[in-house]
This record gives C-alpha cells, structure tokens and sequence, in this order.
C-alpha cells in the first residue's frame, strides 16, 4: 500500500510524511467542536476546515488509479489510504499558512499554468475548459473556485519544500562520510553515484528541517484530525 502510495505522490517529502508524522495528527482535539461545526468536516488546521466530501473524492482518485493498474483496494488498505492523504492535506494546509507568514505569493499567472498543464484537464495536447469543469464535477465534486483554492494552497506548500529543499545542504565531507557508512566503509563507486547520494541526503535533511518546522507550526496553531469520529458517525 505504501509503495502505491509513494509512486503517486508528487512531493519529495510526501513520501516520507506518514513515517515522521503518522498519528501526529490523530485524534487532535477530536472534541472541542460542537455538533454544528461537524457537518461535512474532517479535519481543521488553524481556521482553515478540510471538507469529507474534498478528501473522499482523492480518495476515489487514488482507488481509481489502482483499479486502473489492475488492483483492488482492501477495505484496510482504503482506510490507510484515507488517513494518509489527510495527513498529507493537513500538512499542506499547515505548509501554505507558513507560506503565507513569510509572505509567498502564488500569482494568478502561476496557478493557471499549473492548472493548464494537468494532464487530465487537457485533450489534444490542449488545455480544454469543458474538460476541467465537467472533471472537476464529476470527479472531484467541486467548482473551479473551490478547486483553485485547493490548487493555490498546494503551490505554497511546494514554495516551501522547495525553500526547505535550497537550505538542506551537505558539505562535502558529510557526503563522503555518509556514502562510506552507507557502503560499510568502502568507497568504491563514490564518484560514479555521489550526485544520487547527495540527492537523497538532501532529502534526508530537508525531512529533518520539515520535521522541526512543522512541530513549530503546530506549537501554534491548532490541528484537529475527526477523521475517525466523522466515519463512525458515517
């Protein structure tokens, strides 16, 4: 389920999100709503809600993808799959609020190219509006307003991974060490894959700056996951 989940995520962090931050979120505050603030929302970072109708319909996205490749969803793995992509949203929804401190923009410009070069919204090698509205309907079961929302806060997020990304650097002694550590000492290879090696302790770094940054933000503002009593009151 994870190795399914890792080839579709975008992120060079997402993958790696639920092993840093599963049950992070989990049952955060699970009652301080009252009954009305419920209706239709599953999780909440801050005053930002995560709708259940927004998560179900990536939900259905990603069980499609597997039908698509030939594989049936357990109802086990779909619960996984369920917690996941919330954890991933909440996370971007945490990300796109330090975004908006350090005061990143997403200019109009930026978001319709991104929206333009979906794969999915295009036909014929074309950006096509009736494709993005009927699919966004159908599939995703929102507006292009509600959509662009979402897409504009995902962006953000991406602003800061990639920040986090530029500040991850690794001096060339720390390479050399870790590739020796990581090869029981032996070097062999070393100018042949260091550009690999380096890449994935970028990354290693750069989860370790997400880490910190995201127990900050959540020193801050407040994270409340629901996803377990929205589905028992399903």
């Amino acid at each position: 389920m994870i190795s399914f989940l890792r080839r579709h995520q975008k992120s060079v962090f997402a993958a790696t999100l639920t092993i840093f931050f599963g049950g992070m979120f989990v049952g955060f505050g699970g009652y301080w709503f009252e009954k009305r603030d419920l209706q239709g929302v599953v999780a909440r970072v801050g005053g930002a809600k995560i709708l259940y109708s927004t998560l179900m319909a990536q939900v259905e996205l990603y069980e499609d993808q597997a039908q698509r490749q030939g594989k049936e969803l357990t109802d086990a793995q779909l619960k996984e799959l369920k917690q996941e992509l919330l954890n991933g949203m909440m996370v971007d929804e945490l990300l796109a609020q330090k975004a908006d401190e350090l005061g990143f923009v997403v200019s109009d410009a930026e978001l319709a190219r991104d929206i333009r070069g979906t794969p999915a919204f295009r036909r014929d090698g074309r950006f096509d509006e009736e494709s993005y509205i009927a699919l966004l309907r159908e599939r995703f079961r929102m507006t292009p307003q509600e959509f662009e929302i979402q897409r504009r806060k995902a962006l953000k997020a991406a602003l800061v991974q990639s920040l986090l990304m530029r500040e991850a650097k690794v001096s060339p002694a720390e390479l050399r060490e870790a590739y020796a550590a990581a090869n029981k000492g032996s070097m062999k290879g070393f100018d042949k894959n260091k550009d690999a090696a380096l890449g994935r302790l970028q990354q290693e770094h750069a989860r370790g700056l997400l880490g910190r940054l995201l127990q900050q933000m959540q020193a801050k503002v407040e994270v409340q996951n629901l996803l377990s009593k929205v589905d028992a009151g399903a």
